[in-house]
C-alpha cells in the first residue's frame, strides 16, 4: 500500500458555529499506562453486555493490535476524577491488511485502498457515555480525513449497529451478519463509510449527528494529527514483545 496522501482540512463543507465543552477530554493514548487504563475499562464495558468475550479474548490485558508500533488508541477521561470513560483503537492497512481484509472478500472498491479499522470502542454508562461514542467518531472521521483515509470500516452488534445507520455508515453485505476475530461467536454487522464524501452524506440524509459532528467545536478533543501520521506511516516491526513498562504508543 503506497502513502496516502495527507488531507490539510475537515472532512465538512460547514465551518463550526458552536463551542461546546464536554465533560471529559479525548486525547491520544501515549503512554504504558495509558494502555493499561483502556484495558481496564474495556473489560468492565464487555463484561456489561459479552461477559464470554472478557474472558475467550483476555480483554483486561493489551492485545498484540494494542501495541502495535503503527496502531493509534484514543482515550476519553473523565474532568470530574481522571477516570477512563471510553476509548478506541485505530489500525489501517497501509503497513498490512486490516483484520477484515484477511477475513473477507472485499468488494472491488476498496482494493488497493487505504482503510482504516475503528476497533473495540466502549463506553462508560451515563451521561459521560452517550457523549463519548459520537466524539469517538467525530475524531475517527477527522483522522480519517487528515491521514488520507478513503474508507473507514467498524463493526458493531445490535442495538448499536442503529447508531450507525444514522451515521449514513453502509452496511458491507446488505444485511448479512458475520463473525470477526474481534468478536469470535457474535454475529455483528460490518459497517463503512466513505469518507471523502461523509460531509455531502451526512447533509442529504439530514443527519441528526451533523451539528455535533460538522457545526460544533470541541475543544476538549485533542487531536495531534502529526503525531497520528507519523505513527499510522512508520513501517511495522517484527512481533517481538516490548520492553516491560515501555510502549511505543
Amino acid at each position: 500500500m503506497s502513502r496516502p496522501t495527507v488531507r490539510l482540512a475537515r472532512p465538512y463543507t460547514q465551518a463550526a458555529q458552536h463551542i461546546q465543552p464536554l465533560p471529559f477530554s479525548l486525547r491520544v493514548a501515549k503512554t504504558a499506562n495509558d494502555i493499561e487504563r483502556i484495558c481496564a475499562q474495556r473489560a468492565q464495558a464487555y463484561s456489561r453486555h459479552q461477559p464470554d468475550l472478557v474472558a475467550k479474548l483476555d480483554l483486561g490485558v493489551p492485545e498484540k493490535d494494542d501495541l502495535r508500533d503503527d496502531a493509534v488508541l484514543l482515550i476519553a477521561e473523565s474532568h470530574a476524577d481522571g477516570s477512563v470513560v471510553g476509548s478506541m483503537r485505530l489500525t489501517t492497512n497501509i503497513n498490512s491488511p486490516l483484520r477484515f481484509e484477511n477475513e473477507f472478500d472485499l468488494a472491488p472498491r476498496f482494493q488497493g485502498k487505504p482503510l482504516l479499522e475503528a476497533g473495540r470502542m466502549t463506553s462508560r454508562n451515563g451521561r459521560e457515555g452517550r457523549l463519548v461514542v459520537p466524539a469517538l467518531i467525530k475524531a475517527a472521521f477527522e483522522i480519517s480525513y487528515r491521514t488520507g483515509i478513503d474508507y473507514l470500516l467498524l463493526i458493531a452488534r445490535p442495538p448499536i449497529d442503529r447508531m450507525y445507520v444514522a451515521l449514513t455508515f453502509e452496511d458491507m453485505f446488505n444485511g448479512k451478519r458475520v463473525e470477526t476475530s474481534a468478536q469470535p461467536g457474535v454475529p455483528v454487522t460490518l459497517f463503512y463509510i466513505d469518507i471523502p464524501a461523509v460531509d455531502t452524506r451526512l447533509r442529504q440524509a439530514q443527519c441528526p449527528y451533523y451539528e455535533f459532528l460538522a457545526e460544533t467545536d470541541h475543544p476538549d478533543l485533542v487531536i495531534d494529527h502529526d503525531h497520528i501520521e507519523r505513527r499510522f506511516n512508520v513501517p511495522r516491526k517484527s512481533s517481538s514483545p516490548a520492553p516491560e513498562g515501555v510502549t511505543s504508543v
